[in-house]
């Protein structure tokens, strides 16, 4: 279920891009050499990874979502919040045995709770997030959405928890707290991550000041090659986002453990409602904040190792 969620996604991203190699041929009048072994490696990726999917997948039909409540409605219903979630990214929104689940699963269930409302959920690739609010196919984005400065030109957000990174070492190993704690080591994170530059610059930047040697940042394909990288000694600590630290945290067979306390270059995250929808805007908070005085967020916000919004930081991302 989780790792055929996974295969999905990758899935979909091989057959959008042979896709655009397809267009960017038509865009230039003819099919190069180029782009010929270009299409034919994307389709030859899509097709493995559509075997792999169906050998993970607990059901026939779970390359798409059958639940009830994950069709989208071509009218708003008053009784029904429809809430716009790309997924195929776990632990924060997917699927499990065809049904929704996943961190802003549970907070959009909740909120839509508070409401009076119940929730539907649209599964939605994550470039169309956005349009399917402004075109009126959703009500509100719960999908792990960065705030930034761009994006709230198109969208009224509704911060609701920071992301970030944690450190994670294999039983047994150092317990590391902080950045400076990995000064001189060999730390595994996903290549092209964000994380990456972050540890090599900034990271190491603290290192030297302390008088340490830099952070010798070893690059992955995957997150859970970092962690087979780690197991077996290869690195001696990994970094990866927070919540999906906690969902391998808890996959027994991986002998491993979240050592940092604090997240690691934290991010804000926002709820995400048509621009200049008030209204609803307001319903939304009014909701989160009921959440807060139960005591309901915070729990939900340390089952999968997250935090709340810092204001700063909303602010920071929003360049104010």
């Amino acid at each position: 279920m989780f790792v055929a969620s996974l295969f999905r996604w990758k899935l979909d991203v091989y057959l959008r891009k042979t896709v655009e190699i397809v267009q960017q041929s038509y865009d230039v009048g003819m099919f190069t050499t180029a782009h010929t072994t270009k299409i034919a490696a994307a389709a030859l990726a899509a097709a493995t990874l559509f075997s792999l999917a169906a050998c993970t997948s607990e059901d026939p039909a779970a390359s798409e979502t059958t639940s009830s409540n994950s069709s989208a409605s071509s009218n708003a219903d008053s009784s029904t919040l429809r809430v716009a979630s790309d997924l195929t990214y776990p632990p924060y929104a997917y699927t499990d045995n065809n049904n929704p689940a996943g961190f802003d699963v549970d907070m959009s269930n909740a909120l839509a709770e508070k409401m009076g409302k119940k929730a539907q959920f649209i599964d939605t690739r994550f470039e169309q997030l956005i349009p399917s609010i402004n075109s009126g196919r959703a009500d509100i984005i719960a999908s792990a959405l960065y705030i930034t400065k761009e994006r709230a030109k198109q969208v009224d957000y509704i911060p609701y928890f920071m992301t970030g990174n944690s450190i994670v070492v294999k039983e047994g190993g150092p317990d590391l707290k902080t950045v400076t704690d990995l000064c001189g080591l060999k730390v595994g994170a996903i290549k092209g991550g964000d994380i990456v530059d972050q540890l090599r610059n900034d990271g190491s930047d603290q290192c030297k000041a302390a008088g340490k040697d830099a952070i010798d940042v070893q690059e992955f394909p995957t997150d859970p090659e970092a962690t087979q990288a780690l197991v077996s000694g290869q690195v001696d600590a990994q970094v990866n986002d927070a919540a999906v630290a906690t969902t391998l945290g808890k996959n027994g067979s991986v002998k491993i453990k979240i050592t940092s306390d604090e997240l690691l270059y934290p991010i804000p995250v926002g709820l995400a409602v048509k621009k200049g929808n008030t209204a609803l805007e307001k319903k939304v908070v009014k909701a989160l904040d009921d959440m807060k005085s139960d005591g309901s967020y915070d729990k939900l916000l340390k089952q999968y190792n997250l935090k709340e919004p810092d204001d700063a930081a909303v602010k920071k991302a929003l360049g104010e």
